[in-house]
């Protein structure tokens, strides 16, 4: 799984957005607000999975559906340098946190992490890290899924990945910039790819996988090869994007 630099359908709602609110943010010097969303996309998933989620060569009916998607929160950081105002010749590295926790359902696209405040000005090279934090958990999951695997002979069983160890990912978008300040402000999704997450699991793995009460489960604790697997895609495998909206 890689690091991807777009999102959703947003690319056009950008390309209008931040055009047409420059009249509106500069010399305005009123600070927008940027909060932040976590959502898993790609409910079904065909398998096995390769590179870029093409389906390998080798044509299966196998496939797992997902019903639920959880992730605990613990601190969303953006980073970007901040062009200055005298003809944007110089640049000033910022970096704002939100601190949760919070755990959030990835299936609903309302849900709102939190957000920062950023001062009006452009921002460009965005990045932003998101960490879920052991010490936050009480005891539960930092990353949940539930759902249903289909073998390639037809049979299903449902089939959990609870996460228990610390994630953190960081996604990078040079390409994109934020005119803050005036009455706009932006929501960035942070997008996890849940086809990616299964990338060069093996079908065989997962036939043979133990079952707990009946049900595939992949945890620290069982069948841990998976799970090593698993937790290193969910690091590495993230779109992210901003679009704007007016305030009322």
């Amino acid at each position: 799984m890689k690091t991807k630099i777009s999102m959703m359908a947003l690319a056009a709602i950008l390309a209008t957005s931040f055009s047409s609110c420059k009249k509106d943010t500069q010399g305005n010097s009123e600070p927008s607000s940027l909060s932040f969303r976590m959502q898993a996309v790609n409910r079904t998933v065909s398998l096995p999975v390769q590179a870029n989620g093409m389906k390998s060569g080798d044509t299966t009916s196998a496939s797992v559906v997902w019903d639920s998607a959880f992730m605990l929160v613990s601190k969303v950081k953006f980073e970007a340098e901040m062009k200055s105002a005298n003809g944007h010749k110089d640049s000033l590295e910022i970096s704002y946190s939100w601190r949760g926790p919070q755990t959030i359902n990835m299936f609903d696209l309302t849900s709102t992490v939190g957000a920062v405040t950023l001062p009006a000005g452009t921002y460009e090279k965005i990045s932003l890290t998101v960490n879920s934090e052991r010490e936050d958990a009480n005891g539960q999951p930092l990353f949940y899924l539930s759902g249903d695997y289909t073998n390639a002979a037809g049979i299903t069983l449902p089939i959990v990945i609870s996460v228990s160890d610390p994630i953190s990912f960081k996604t990078v978008q040079k390409g994109d910039t934020i005119i803050a300040g005036g009455i706009t402000d932006f929501t960035s999704t942070i997008q996890v790819y849940l086809d990616q997450l299964l990338l060069q699991v093996d079908l065989t793995a997962l036939d043979n996988a133990t079952l707990t009460n009946g049900v595939l489960l992949i945890s620290a604790t069982s069948n841990k090869e998976l799970y090593e697997l698993i937790l290193h895609n969910l690091k590495k495998d993230h779109h992210c994007g901003f679009e704007h909206h007016h305030r009322h």
